[in-house]
């Protein structure tokens, strides 16, 4: 390779591990004897990459000659190259004796270049700048170090060995941690056995290998930590145990243990698409004329933070109900991550009171759950708006409620009839937080709550007629007859789980109702309409 020449760099961004990568980081964990980090092994495997191509380059660079040094000496005829001047090469043409009674002796050299240009440099000099100059970067700006390319490219060459290492049958990862399979130690069934008796007694609290391993009373090891991962694997291959630790943490429970809300969606969660669903391409939705937060809602996962330090949470019905919380892509940085498992533990913190219990991430499913009693404790009610930040640990979330503007207010509350018919009127309530006004529903939560829902959530309901039913109970108490879309959307998730954009296209459809500005619509007169519940 010629001097003043780009280096031709390899496409990081598509990296993968070849089978000679595979073979080195096998011999890489074997003369390591301890499990490494996905981390530790890029850089192992980059490493080895940027070696070769550093051994390369330094070879071509000899092959240039000498390069310019303020310390060196010269003699005529020399070919010199110059790295500050974009690897000219000059030829020594001259030499005498440098005057200046401030230095202590040394030489000047005049160089000729390509160009007939003459130019004069010092040499002999022992203390320069130009003496420490490296020649690889200075001949080659653009070779990249191990660090500048994990810098750069770190993120996209990561993700890449997790997936090609999750596909090696020789090798065993968890929590971002391998070693090869066939080196692990083998676990006596027995000990799982205590394992399991030991988590019974934890009450369905994950807790840490270590942990574990204390309490089955496990013969120690010289090697700590393979001994750790060697039963990691046999918790792993036992279908009683599920690990749900977020990232850089592995914990244990048992899949017995788990809440309801973890192995299952919660029933208001649930949603059964209408013909609606796939119906509204075309339409667009300012998130600015609303505030809902629903994990149903296309693109969730990639709205923008709004703040670099916390999220304010509107909580609709069916997450109020389930005590869960959608799981947005303006929050992914604030939750807890996991690169192995859908489902994982971490804390949630009472920023008010301090005290600290246990939250879920369901990431297959997109929600948080584990706050029912934390609602019901603090008067939450469907269109609160509550505050979430990061904690003092990856795995610690601040949750916090936001001052009401006064304590009593004008809020639309949920009534109930005999036969179990919901309708809506507008009453004074005790509030304990900040609300939406459109989305806000005062209401106590009632067997009659879960009837209704039965009732109306199922894949058959008629979606359109429900709508209109819903319109006219909010719509009773004002005399234009005019609702706006979250006024809408808050009465129907009461009833019948369904995706903001559905409920747009179904209400675009429907030629008995007018679109009006900003989001709100109007409920055409219909001559015989039916006036009854939605029952």
């Amino acid at each position: 390779m010629e001097p003043n020449q780009s280096i031709a760099q390899p496409d990081w961004t598509k990296f993968a591990l070849s089978s000679s990568d595979l073979d080195f980081i096998y011999n890489y964990l074997l003369e390591k004897e301890t499990p490494a980090s996905t981390r530790e092994i890029a850089e192992a495997i980059i490493g080895e990459r940027i070696r070769v191509q550093r051994n390369d380059l330094i070879k071509s660079i000899a092959k240039i000659g000498k390069i310019y040094r303020p310390a060196d000496s010269y003699q005529l005829g020399d070919q010199v190259t110059f790295p500050k001047l974009a690897n000219l090469v000059g030829t020594v043409i001259e030499l005498r004796k440098g005057k200046n009674p401030d230095l202590p002796e040394f030489s000047v050299v005049k160089f000729r270049f390509a160009d007939n240009r003459e130019i004069e440099f010092a040499a002999g000099v022992e203390t320069h700048a130009l003496n420490q100059l490296d020649p690889l970067s200075a001949i080659y700006p653009d070779f990249m170090s191990l660090s500048d390319t994990l810098k750069q490219y770190g993120k996209p060459i990561l993700k890449s060995i997790r997936r090609d290492l999750s596909r090696s049958e020789e090798l065993f990862g968890i929590s971002d941690y391998w070693f090869p399979t066939a080196l692990l130690a083998e676990v006596n069934p027995g000990f799982l056995n205590l394992a399991e008796a030991a988590m019974e007694m934890e009450n369905g609290v994950p807790v840490p290998t270590a942990k574990v391993l204390e309490m089955i009373e496990y013969p120690s090891d010289s090697n700590a930590a393979l001994t750790e991962f060697s039963f990691n694997y046999a918790l792993k291959q036992d279908d009683r145990f599920d690990e749900v630790g977020s990232l850089g943490k592995i914990l244990w429970t048992l899949n017995s243990l788990e809440p309801e809300d973890v192995r299952k969606v919660p029933l208001t969660l649930r949603h059964h698409p209408s013909a609606y669903s796939t119906n509204h391409e075309e339409i667009e939705l300012d998130p600015t004329e609303y505030l809902i937060h629903d994990e149903l809602d296309e693109g969730s996962l990639e709205q923008p933070y709004a703040s670099p330090d916390h999220f304010d949470f509107c909580i609709s019905y069916p997450h109020w109900k389930a005590g869960t919380l959608p799981l947005l892509g303006a929050t992914l940085d604030i939750f807890p991550s996991s690169t192995e498992t859908n489902h994982y533990v971490f804390n949630f913190v009472d920023e008010s009171t301090g005290d600290t219990f246990m939250g879920w991430v369901i990431r297959d499913e997109n929600y948080v759950c584990g706050l029912k009693p934390w609602y019901r404790a603090n008067k939450i009610i469907p269109g609160s708006v509550i505050r979430i930040h990061p904690g003092e640990t990856h795995d610690q979330v601040i949750l916090s409620k936001i001052p009401p503007r006064s304590s009593k207010d004008w809020i639309r509350t949920a009534q109930f009839d005999a036969k179990g018919h919901l309708s809506f009127e507008t009453r004074q309530q005790h509030v304990s937080t900040f609300f939406d006004e459109r989305l806000a529903i005062y209401v106590e939560n009632t067997p009659q709550l879960d009837i209704l829902w039965e009732n109306h959530n199922r894949q058959d309901i008629q979606f359109q007629r429900l709508i209109r039913q819903t319109f006219r109970e909010i719509t009773r108490e004002n005399p234009q007859g005019i609702i706006h879309f979250s006024e809408l959307y808050a009465g129907l998730n009461m009833m019948h789980r369904c995706a903001p954009k559905e409920l747009l296209a179904a209400l675009l459809e429907d030629e008995n109702i007018t679109p009006l500005s900003n989001l709100s619509f109007k409920l055409n007169p219909v001559e015989g309409a039916e006036e009854g519940g939605n029952g």
